[in-house]
């Protein structure tokens, strides 16, 4: 097949890791693939395995010279499929698909954001143009299926799946937050907004001032807005929570911990730090918002609790403070995992068989 893919690979970060090896590996399988970007600050590995780029200079959410670049590609080389994976580059995307044969493809990370009232959903999702959309888990496809009027459009689940290669670094010294010996940690990787729940994850600590030996280390900015600081102090156990801020090390503080805590109330996708510490052999407790509750196993890779729920949160991390030895023997099943259907493998075959499914209507 010859697939365009309009992303942005500006900076090529960890973040953006999943996706990039996907479309390496879609290219390696002998699809031809053109990556766009508005802007590269290295192409290399894309030289490397055969994918021609090409920069856009989109610089506003509508790039009429943007769209005019997409159309010269698709007029010159013919793709049968269009990638587009953002709200930044999916409005540009569907323009130059106007006319053309290409089925148009968006991707959908987020279950937030999609209104039928909200005029820019129609640039993106909502977008007459679009053929079909790619959704990271089960809760974003059921999401996205509610709010489409194009009943032709198509849906898929694709998980974003991860490669045990990638997590090979060392577990973080976390004695430079005083946490030695020992102790228990439970990390959360997440901004300090409304929807990651760790407002419900410090009242959770309320609960907790007795276990001695549990740690909360929190990665994540935005810790010193008044809401989240004023929580933390008034925590019994604030000497015990570590704020840390950003981390670029942040697969590495997961990795040095015990338990991993996703309190997330609604929004969530497929939550990137729970497969982080699953290929470290980290379990999860995570709430049911968004896709987690596809990915774990109660009581194999992770444990499900309710949202907005700091006693349930509580009540289970106790009980795996009280039995580490479990933790132990789920750490296999979590790496098991991902060499198995959350692979970054797996997902490079379904991408492969939706896109031919689609080429060939």
């Amino acid at each position: 097949m010859k697939i365009l893919v309009y992303s942005d690979y500006q900076k090529l970060n960890h973040s953006v890791r999943p996706e990039l090896e996907i479309m390496l590996r879609l290219a390696k399988r002998g699809h031809q693939l053109t990556v766009c970007s508005p802007a590269f600050d290295d192409r290399d590995i894309f030289q490397q395995a055969g994918i021609e780029t090409v920069a856009t200079g989109q610089k506003k959410k509508i790039s009429p010279h943007a769209i005019r670049v997409l159309r010269q590609q698709l007029k010159a080389h013919h793709h049968e499929i269009v990638y587009a994976t953002s709200s930044r580059t999916i409005p540009t995307a569907a323009f130059a698909c106007i006319g053309q044969p290409a089925k148009l493809v968006c991707y959908r990370g987020t279950t937030r954001g999609l209104k039928r009232r909200d005029p820019t959903s129609f640039l993106t999702v909502l977008h007459p143009r679009v053929d079909a959309v790619v959704c990271v888990s089960g809760s974003v496809e059921q999401a996205v299926q509610k709010k489409l009027l194009n009943k032709r459009c198509q849906t898929t689940t694709i998980f974003k799946g991860h490669d045990l290669s990638w997590y090979t670094q060392t577990p973080a010294d976390l004695s430079e937050f005083g946490i030695t010996g020992d102790a228990f940690v439970a990390i959360a990787a997440a901004r300090f907004r409304p929807s990651k729940g760790l407002d419900v994850l410090l009242e959770a600590t309320q609960k907790l001032a007795d276990l001695d030996k549990l740690h909360l280390l929190v990665v994540g900015s935005g810790a010193d807005e008044p809401r989240y600081s004023q929580l933390c102090a008034s925590s019994p156990m604030q000497q015990r929570i570590h704020c840390t801020g950003y981390r670029p090390d942040a697969p590495s503080l997961i990795a040095a911990s015990d338990i991993l805590v996703q309190a997330s109330v609604d929004g969530e996708g497929l939550p990137r730090s729970i497969l982080e510490g699953l290929a470290y052999g980290v379990p999860a407790i995570s709430t049911t918002a968004g896709g987690a509750r596809e990915i774990l196993q109660e009581g194999r890779t992770g444990f499900i609790v309710p949202i907005r729920n700091p006693q349930a949160i509580a009540d289970k991390l106790r009980a795996v403070y009280q039995q580490r030895e479990q933790l132990a023997a789920m750490s296999n099943y979590c790496k098991q995992a991902i060499e198995g259907p959350l692979s970054c493998d797996a997902s490079v075959l379904a991408y492969e068989k939706f896109f031919e499914q689609l080429a060939a209507q």
